[in-house]
Order: C-alpha cells, then structure tokens, then sequence
C-alpha cells in the first residue's frame, strides 16, 4: 500500500509539472499563473477567471483533464485508504490487546518504560514472565507496541488505568516511573487495590524511600546507591560479583535463583534440611531461608522445613522448576 501511495504521488507530481509547463507554453501564462490554472484544472474548481484561448491550449487542456484528473483521484483515493487502514489497524490492535489483558492472571504490571522501566522489561522478557506496562509517552507506546509487547496508554497514577491492567489479578507491581511522587501514588492506589501484590518501587532520591514504604511498597529500589554498591563490590569482590553476573544474566551459564515457597501439601513440609535431598536430588543449593520476618543465611542441617517458608536457592536451570513443583505437591 505504501508503495503505491508513493508511485501516485510521484505520478501526481509529474502530473503537476507537465501541466504547468503546457500552460506556460501553449497559453503564455506566467509560473504563478500557470501554477494556479493547473491545481484549478486538477480539483475540477473551475473558476473561469483564466480560461485557454489557443487551440493548441484547448487540445491540451482536454487531454490533461483526463490523465490529471484520474490520477488525482486515484492519488486521493490512496491517501483516504492508507489513513483509514491505519486508524482500524490501530483500533483492532488496541482491542486485542485490551482483550488480552482482560485475561492475565498473576502477572506482573511494569508502569513506566523509561531508562529504567525499558530495562525492566527486557528482564522480565528474558525470564519470560507474563507482564503488563502502562506508559503515558506517545513515542515509547508505539514502539512497545512495535515489539508486540502488551501496553496500556494511560497514566498509571490512575485507578481506572491499573484497574484496566489489571492489578486486582497481578502477583506484583513494579513503579518505575521517573518521578517519586507519582510512584509514591501508585504504589499508594495499587496497594488499596490490590492488598496482596508484591510492590516494587523505585526512588530518585533517598528520602522517598520511607514514603514509599508507607504508601505500601515491599521493596524500594534507589538505582543510585544500587550502582554505587555494585561499583564498589566489582572492585573489591571482582570473583563474587563475576559469578552472580553470570548467573542472573549469562544464559551460557545454566545456573538460576530460585524463591521455593512451601505450601501445607508439599511433602517437604516436617523434614529436616539433611533429609530433604534437595542437594542429592535437584542439585541445588539452599542459600538462605525466609520463615515469616526472619531471614537465616544457610540454614542448618538440622533445621525442620515449615509450612509458608520460602527457600532461596541456586541449581541448575533445568531443575530449578521441578524443584518448585515437588515443593508444592505432596509427591514422595
């Protein structure tokens, strides 16, 4: 289609020279006279001010009506379809997207794909988890919508806007939006919405940290200080920090962390860590364990798996998710 809207309006074009320089020549008329006759002649206007007096003028004029006219017409045509073409494109686009948010369920709602926000998603596409984002820039929802990615237009400080993304069925809310108070207010609404979802937000500065934890986030990101930590740990601890590179963002490297939550069915449950084989069996590593407010960095040997803790723990990819499985089933 674009093509073709190209080749008639460069058709068009030439159409617009040719008849220019036949009235200038057969008609003796100036450029700007000349000009003036031919966009009449082509939109069929007919004014009469200036009217071809020559027979040679006459000849031309008959003749360029038809071809002139046929492809202004079809130029015109072409133009009117392409805009409508891309505006039903853009609505049944718009729809099937809203359709498919309507459906999610325990996905994770991203509001604001900036500096930040833009690397957010990459992330959660490497890790293929099933994500919603509302961004209110026109240029940064085209392009989302480019990459086929699900994208709200709208203001997530909005109830209406997190509501439509769906925040009522999301597991969790990332505030990524470049000013502290708007984060500071989503994560106020999307907690009210939402009492359960797990909120992360970010903050420029450090005195935002607080406000954001009253307002109801779970964790607060300040990607200054983050930077700063990281950029010590690299020169400090270069080994470590390797290692952890390669195992959160180096897919060559078929290693992963994993958050194992126990429920009351998983077989787990009144074993002891030596008992569990989670060493033997999934090749895994507990690194820590999470029972409530209290975290315990390698748990010992001896210590007895309750319900509702969560494991943090390092294996192979390809194990990780049957690990997660076993833990809440009560398979033997």
């Amino acid at each position: 289609m674009v093509q073709r809207l190209k080749k008639s309006i460069g058709a068009f074009l030439i159409i617009l020279i040719i008849g220019i320089w036949g009235f200038m020549i057969f008609e003796e008329l100036s450029f700007l006279d000349a000009l003036y006759v031919t966009i009449v002649t082509l939109a069929t206007v007919g004014y009469g001010d200036i009217t071809p007096v020559t027979p040679e003028g006459r000849i031309f004029v008959i003749f360029f009506i038809v071809a002139g006219f046929s492809v202004t017409y079809y130029t015109l045509i072409m133009v009117v379809s392409l805009l409508l073409e891309g505006q039903i494109r853009d609505l049944l686009g718009r729809r099937g997207m809203e359709r498919s948010i309507s459906k999610m369920q325990d996905h994770i709602i991203v509001c604001g794909a900036g500096k930040v926000g833009s690397n957010v998603v990459q992330s959660l596409l490497e890790k293929k988890e099933p994500f919603v984002v509302i961004e209110k820039d026109d240029i940064v929802y085209q392009a989302l919508r480019e990459e086929k990615i699900l994208v709200l237009h709208g203001d997530a400080t909005l109830d209406s806007v997190l509501l439509q993304a769906g925040v009522a069925e999301a597991k969790g809310v990332i505030a990524a939006l470049s000013d502290d108070a708007d984060n500071v207010y989503v994560t106020l609404t999307a907690r009210s919405l939402n009492p359960t979802a797990h909120i992360v937000a970010r903050a420029e500065r450090l005195e935002a940290e607080n406000k954001l934890r009253i307002a109801g986030a779970n964790q607060v990101i300040v990607p200054s200080v983050m930077g700063a930590r990281q950029m010590v740990a690299s020169m400090t601890r270069p080994v470590f920090v390797d290692f952890v590179e390669n195992v959160l963002h180096n897919e060559e490297l078929p290693m992963d962390f994993s958050e194992v939550t126990i429920n009351a069915t998983s077989s787990f449950v009144g074993k002891r860590f030596a008992e569990s084989q989670i060493k033997e069996r999934f090749h895994s590593i507990v690194i820590a364990l999470r029972r409530g407010e209290e975290l315990m960095s390698n748990p010992h040997a001896q210590e007895r798996i309750q319900v509702g803790d969560v494991l943090l723990v390092l294996g192979p990819t390809e194990y990780l998710g049957e690990l997660q499985h076993f833990a809440q089933s009560s398979e033997k």
